[in-house]
């Protein structure tokens, strides 16, 4: 009688342990997307001086004719040159 109800415990708790439901396993954590790096801010705008003409020469060539300027600290000179005629202004 012993081996029975020893045999009768044994398959009972053969198939509580069988048919006991598991717990699901949790789902995947989602892929976390790339971490964007934030772009870094601006340079700051550089510090404009006052318009301040530069010494030096220059040459324009277009339809109407030709343009030459050259200027130094005390001394501007222009030259124009078109289909209207010349003209030469110098400026100390």
């Amino acid at each position: 009688m012993k081996k029975v109800i020893l045999m009768a415990a044994m398959i009972s708790s053969l198939a509580i342990v069988s048919c006991k439901k598991d717990a699901p396993a949790p789902p995947p954590a989602p892929e976390a997307p790339p971490a964007e790096v934030p772009a870094p801010p601006p340079p700051p705008a550089p510090e404009t001086a006052p318009a301040k003409a530069e010494d030096g020469t220059t040459v324009t060539v277009g339809k109407d004719g030709v343009d030459v300027s050259t200027k130094t600290e005390t001394k501007s000179t222009t030259v124009e040159v078109n289909k209207k005629g010349a003209a030469v202004e110098v400026k100390k």
